[in-house]
């Protein structure tokens, strides 16, 4: 399983290769023999390779395809996307994913925590993330005043490079839903990160806040090998084909300011669901695994497993008891909300 991210440490690098497809405007004449534009000159049309990237050149639209045959389309200049998953007992995590255009800095790329891309961009976006996690570091949890578990004495957790400013309205469509009472089962979990939060015998106030506005036909913004696509303005969650391993997607867009401004999430169709009280047999909680991907949507990101907390990268099967959030989550949201 790859390392962790964790709000006060960063891991290693890894460099991975990366292509871009680019839909942007038509780059200027090349003079011959040249191979590559030049840093603040737009990308030229075609396949670019992250060597390409290097040298600085712009893209306003256009699509990366990453090595595990994902492909992300490149938000607005200005823009960046993040994709965070959950796992099934014994899978491969999905690798986390951040696009960031910069405009006119060029593009950076994030797969784990290996960047690559623009050199101005990659720049901006280590010093980025390092002011957050400098920024993130956790409040100490009060005493403990019962027995404790994992789940309610680690303060374990993680926090992605965005949080939202103002209410997440959202949408769900309901096509190839797993379980029959789905909906409500999502409901409940978005609404276990916001308010008032008593668990692990202590409470804790969060501002995040969310309104289900109604079933929707568009789908979530999310490819069947589980990249991003283009943002649309409406935040959908929705069911739908992800890779052998993954249980949900979810997509985040965010400004230079780290706010969020649109989210989707698309569950998969290829395992059993569940979403009633009495869940057996080889099923997924519906609520649970949304509890986890609510979490991303929020603004939390991976924390290791054997912590207990809802946030850890994979759950396994009718696992009901990360319907309610460990100490860390809850140190998590409270930090950011």
């Amino acid at each position: 399983m790859r390392p962790v991210r964790n709000t006060l440490t960063t891991g290693a690098v890894i460099a991975l290769v990366v292509g871009l497809t680019a839909t942007a405007a038509p780059a200027q004449a090349a003079t011959p023999g040249a191979s590559t534009p030049g840093a603040g000159t737009r990308c030229a049309t075609g396949t670019l390779s992250v060597q390409t990237l290097r040298s600085g050149c712009t893209v306003s639209s256009g699509t990366v395809a990453l090595p595990d045959g994902r492909t992300f389309a490149v938000p607005a200049p200005g823009e960046s996307v993040m994709a965070s998953s959950s796992a099934a007992p014994g899978a491969p995590e999905l690798a986390e994913v951040v696009i960031a255009n910069t405009g006119t800095g060029g593009v950076a790329v994030r797969i784990d925590e290996g960047w690559s891309g623009s050199a101005p961009a990659v720049r901006r976006e280590q010093a980025r993330s390092a002011a957050a996690s400098a920024a993130a570091s956790a409040p100490a949890a009060p005493a403990a005043t019962a027995a404790a578990t994992t789940k309610c004495t680690s303060t374990a957790n993680a926090r992605n490079p965005y949080r939202w400013s103002s209410t997440v309205q959202w949408y769900y469509n309901e096509s190839g839903q797993k379980s029959s009472y789905a909906k409500d089962a999502l409901r409940k979990a978005a609404n276990a990160w916001t308010g008032t939060i008593a668990s692990c015998d202590r409470t804790v106030t969060s501002s995040a806040r969310n309104s289900y506005v109604r079933l929707a036909t568009q789908v979530p913004g999310l490819t069947d090998k589980g990249g991003c696509s283009k943002s649309n303005g409406y935040s959908v969650v929705g069911w739908g084909k992800l890779p052998s391993g993954t249980l949900g997607v979810t997509c985040v867009w965010y400004d230079g300011n780290g706010i969020a401004k649109e989210s989707d999430q698309r569950y998969a169709t290829s395992y059993k669901w569940s979403s009633t009280t009495a869940c057996s047999g080889a099923r997924f909680d519906t609520q649970a695994v949304a509890t986890h991907e609510w979490g991303h949507l929020y603004g939390l990101g991976h924390v290791k497993t054997g912590t207990g907390q809802v946030m850890e990268p994979s759950g396994g099967y009718c696992d009901t008891g990360s319907r309610t959030l460990g100490l860390g989550d809850m140190t998590g949201i409270a930090a950011i909300y």
